[in-house]
């Protein structure tokens, strides 16, 4: 992980009077620009992020702190709504719905942000709820036993339909449930529902 120098901290940190005055010059960040910002987080090293954004790598390192995000263990035990998402594999709606069931979140405005502890309290708890071979990073979970066995298992299953979920499939699509709704109760992508049911029909 890089980390930045303290004299390239000084602009973010305004320990600088000067560089404090051209801080606060600075736009504000975009939506776009944080959604670019996580994803390019997961794939280069900072001063790289920084340089692409067109930002200095003080105000990328700084904003990367606020948010959590730079991998599970990097820069806080919190981590973003849209980044774990991405590193589950699965909709921000499924991560919403998982609320209701009990997941902690806690709003940052404009975030929504969940403790690492607690992520792994659901999952553990809800092993319905997820695939393992869907998640990109298992830094903060591959230490479990109950998350070593379902990875075995998902791995194995992660593309095929079982007798049963075909029959709830269908029945789910009988009572009227959206494509939507059947993907967030059997824990599979759109995509994969419409596939299904195409090829079924």
């Amino acid at each position: 992980m890089y980390i930045p120098k303290m004299t390239e901290l000084s602009e973010g940190l305004n320990l600088n009077t000067s560089l404090r005055r051209k801080q606060m010059g600075a736009p504000a960040w975009t939506a776009k620009e944080i959604s670019a910002l996580e994803e390019m987080t997961a794939k280069y090293p900072l001063p790289t992020v920084a340089r692409k954004l067109n930002r200095s790598v003080s105000a990328v390192f700084l904003k990367q702190q606020r948010l959590g995000i730079g991998g599970l263990r990097q820069n806080s035990d919190m981590i973003t709504r849209n980044t774990l998402s991405k590193i589950l594999g699965i909709e921000n709606r499924t991560i919403k719905s998982w609320e209701e069931k009990g997941l902690k979140s806690i709003k940052k405005k404009p975030y929504i942000m969940y403790r690492h502890q607690d992520i792994i309290c659901y999952m553990k708890e809800h092993l319905e709820d997820w695939n393992a071979a869907r998640i990109t990073d298992d830094s903060l979970f591959m230490r479990f036993d109950w998350y070593q066995e379902k990875k075995k298992h998902d791995v194995v299953t992660k593309y095929n339909w079982t007798e049963r979920e075909e029959s709830k499939l269908k029945f789910l699509r009988h009572e009227g449930y959206t494509i939507r709704e059947i993907a967030e109760k059997m824990n599979r992508s759109e995509s994969s529902i419409k596939y299904k049911l195409y090829r079924r029909n």
